[in-house]
């Protein structure tokens, strides 16, 4: 039997134990004038937990997907551009309290502008009338108050006021305690109806097993169906010690829902995910059958007899299965692995999708194709939303597939990268995959290639001094993956860990590109206080990698980690099962930081200071921000303006004022200091979930990204001190100091400046570390032009490494930086 993969696998388990989070927001602009205080919504990379796809009856391109992070986006060109339409949704998520966890949605086939969506895991059911833009709640009469997750909602076809909204209620509501069977949550099921347009609610069903969708006969509105189970869930009547995989399949009534009667007559599966009515004969049926804890005899059913009996017509296990309703004989059925097509009603199928480890755009792993969306008009023109990757539209019958969620994501980003030399390159490490922008975060193109495949992607990395050298990993991966080319192919970095053990951070040794350190923890996201491997080093770049650690070391789960400006021996590790560790001579012996530190440290972030190598900032677990000033051997808390629970999961130091720094914390947003860590105030306008795993600035200090927990990437223009380049005003002041040419330059730059009065005039350059690598003039000069040559070497006479470099001019009480970059 044909199965997927076990890193797919993985992720439906990590899905359905994750604590999402996901925001409204604005779509993606172009980068905006130095200074700005507002972070920008980049509206990517693809990825999130998608379920509902749905066009508009009347104009396919009115469209709506759904997003469990990000909520309800809607697209007015086909599917082309997304942007969030969540106005009115009240009910919020997630750790930060800004997921908006919108699972189903369902447009009115008599009235689109009525459209009504469903949350997962809290109480919601919100209507629309006027065709999506503004929500309002629907909830008199449903019993529960949490753990309820809206799966499906269905509106009767002669009758815009009765609805059916079918549910899932976690183990924990119905029981008290969570209860799992082999894998997943043991849910129950549960249908509601309103006949008076959702003011009020009565529930027509309750049993063992989630209800995925409602189907009403159009011939006679008495007769439905609720299809029961899905992929990633298990039954109330789950029993694991007695090997019963449990489930209740399909049920039908005749009496408008007083009555339900199971019809499973050779339906062999009963987790029935997907389910969907022939439009031209409702007494035929598919059904798309799949557990990844109970597979046997999964697949595609297909019944003629309104559910009476059924004939297993596909043996592949799937999570969604469609007739095309303006052509009845063409239906659709997918998984991870492929999408299958058949043009005989469902008795026959043909696997549209090359053979391989998935049917996704090429660099993208598409996940669970969870809906279907077959346009009335062409039923060779399909969508799917995915459980984990993204919205997709196939024009061929689901031969190939391109993108298709610009502006709509929900995306875990867990890291980003920036290019040395190009703010507006920038990379996604996401739970999706790896991803990658040239246009600031505007349009996205993944980089999920062999040997670098899966999801649950947590680190990428780029040398500082070559900006197409990137190391990369995933959760699920025991190994390093490099690439030379900026992410168009990998390859297989060696260095394998034990099973159950992940790579968690890489750090270039800022004045020693070829020396590279790398943490390891525990295969999760959520890996605790587990041990792991230690950190390990590569001398040569990456070509090899070896462990670097002593008996204290060894077993460290390592978030983080900080090498010093000009030693690339001195080294802290910030870890989750040991607190702070230093090591002087390169990792030989390690020992342990944390006096003063709150008893038994989490910590997820460590940074030196650029100009202060005493200086250290830790970012601790729901406890904030730590500093020492002497080198880790005493720690004290950072209160001013920072709260003490804050999960503070990145710290970075602009690279061109060591005085500015910008933290980010996983509860509530991102906080800055510009007296170097004194004090802090918090920085979110525009950033609308405060989920914040990873900032990164680009070396120029102009631009910072910042990767969420559910909404993809943000970026704030200007965040740094915004040096401009451009030589078109003048300053108001004494001295005014040119761009050097060429910029970039290979050989020599030259370096202009203007005095309107005699003056010392100093012109020094520096590093993007902020060390001095050359001092190219201190001497008295007279008003007018004047100009200095630099080489490219340092005081020393020595050739410097390519990079962003920055000089300076001191004439007087004027001081003036502009950068320019070094190409070898």
């Amino acid at each position: 039997m044909k199965r997927v993969g076990i890193t797919i696998l993985a992720f439906a388990a990590v899905l359905a134990a994750a604590v999402p989070s996901g925001a409204q927001a604005e779509p993606y602009s172009a980068p905006g004038a130095p200074l700005s205080s507002e972070w920008v919504r980049c509206g990517g990379p693809l990825g999130g937990l998608g379920y509902d796809v749905r066009m508009h009856p009347g104009n396919q391109d009115t469209m709506f997907v759904t997003d469990s992070f990000g909520g309800v986006f809607r697209s007015a060109d086909g599917g082309l551009t997304w942007a969030p339409s969540n106005d009115g949704i009240t009910t919020y998520g997630g750790t930060s309290g800004d997921a908006i966890k919108v699972f189903c949605l369902t447009i009115d086939p008599l009235d689109p502008s009525i459209v009504w969506c469903g949350l997962q895991d809290y109480l919601g059911l919100y209507k629309s009338t006027n065709g999506g833009r503004s929500w309002t709640e629907k909830v008199s009469g449903i019993a529960e108050t949490e753990g309820l997750s809206f799966r499906g909602i269905t509106i009767d076809p002669y009758d815009s006021d009765t609805v059916y909204a079918a549910g899932e209620i976690s183990s924990y509501t119905w029981s008290g305690q969570m209860l799992p069977g082999r894998e997943f949550d043991r849910a129950m099921g549960v249908v509601y109806k309103t006949d008076d347009g959702g003011e009020n609610w009565a529930e027509v069903w309750r049993d063992s097993s989630l209800a995925r969708y409602v189907w009403i006969d159009p011939r006679d509105t008495d007769v439905l169906y609720i299809s029961t189970g899905i992929f990633d869930r298990e039954a109330a009547n789950t029993h694991v010690t007695s090997d019963f995989s449990g489930g209740l399949g399909v049920l039908k009534s005749v009496d408008g829902g007083q009555s339900w009667e199971q019809k499973n007559n050779g339906l062999a599966n009963l987790f029935v995910g997907s389910l969907f009515m022939h439009p031209d004969d409702p007494d035929v049926l598919l059904a798309g059958c799949d557990n990844v804890s109970w597979p046997d005899s999964s697949g595609v059913f297909l019944t003629i007899d309104g559910a009476d009996s059924w004939t297993r017509v596909l043996e592949y296990g799937v999570q969604s299965v469609e007739f095309a309703v303006g052509e009845s004989q063409i239906a659709y059925a997918g998984n991870p692995e492929s999408v299958y097509r058949s043009s005989d009603g469902g008795n026959t199928w043909i696997e549209m999708t090359p053979a391989g480890l998935s049917w996704g755009p090429p660099g993208i792993v598409a996940g669970f194709p969870i809906d279907f969306q077959v346009d009335p008009d062409d039923p060779d023109r399909l969508f799917t939303n995915n459980y984990g990757g993204g919205n997709f539209l196939s024009e061929d019958g689901g031969h190939t597939w391109s993108v298709a969620s610009s502006g709509y994501t929900g995306a875990h980003v867990r890291d980003v990268a920036v290019a040395p030399y190009d703010p507006a390159r920038v990379y996604a490490a996401a739970r999706s995959g790896l991803f990658l922008s040239d246009d600031w975060g505007g349009e996205w193109s993944g980089l999920t290639y062999l040997p670098a495949w899966g999801i649950e992607w947590n680190v990428v990395t780029i040398d500082p001094h070559d900006p197409l050298h990137l190391l990369a990993t995933n959760y699920w991966m025991l190994t390093i993956c490099e690439s030379h080319d900026g992410g168009d192919t990998w390859r297989d970095a060696g260095s394998y860990l034990p099973e159950d053990r992940a790579w968690r951070c890489f750090t270039f040794a800022p004045s020693d590109s070829q020396l590279i350190y790398g943490g390891s923890g525990a295969g999760s996201y959520n890996a605790g206080d587990m041990p792991g491997e230690g950190i390990h080093m590569s001398p040569d770049g990456g070509l090899t990698w070896i462990p670097t650690n002593d008996a204290t070391s060894h077993a460290a789960n390592v978030s983080d980690l900080a090498v010093a400006a000009e030693d690339p021996l001195v080294v802290y590790a910030a870890t989750s099962n040991l607190g702070i560790l230093k090591t002087r001579n390169g990792g030989a012996t390690w020992t342990v930081r944390n006096d003063s530190l709150p008893t038994g440290p989490s910590i997820l972030s460590v940074a030196i200071d650029p100009a202060d190598t005493t200086h250290i900032l830790a970012g601790l677990d729901d406890a904030g921000l730590y500093e020492s000033f002497d080198g880790a051997m005493t720690w004290d808390a950072v209160a001013v303006g920072l709260p003490s629970e804050a999960d503070v999961t990145s710290i970075v130091y602009s690279p061109v004022d060591s005085d500015l720094i910008y933290i980010g914390d996983l509860r509530s947003g991102v906080y800055r200091s510009t007296d170097g860590g004194a004090s802090w105030t918090v920085f979110n306008s525009g950033l609308r979930t405060r989920a914040v795993n990873d900032l990164e600035f680009s070396a120029d200090g102009d631009y910072l990204y910042a990767g969420t927990e559910g909404e993809g990437v943000y970026r704030l223009d200007g965040a740094g001190t915004g040096v401009s380049d451009d030589d078109s005003t003048w300053p108001d002041s004494a001295v005014h100091l040119h761009q050097s040419r060429a910029n970039p330059f290979e050989g020599t730059a030259v370096i202009a400046f203007t005095l309107q009065t005699p003056a010392n005039a100093s012109v020094k350059v520096f590093n993007a570390s902020g060390r001095l690598v050359r001092a190219l003039l201190d001497e008295p000069r007279g008003a007018g032009e004047h100009s200095v040559i630099w080489d490219g070497r340092d005081d020393a006479g020595r050739s410097v490494a390519s990079g962003v470099y920055f000089y300076r001019l001191e004439a007087g009480s004027s001081t003036e930086t502009r950068r320019m970059v070094l190409v070898r």
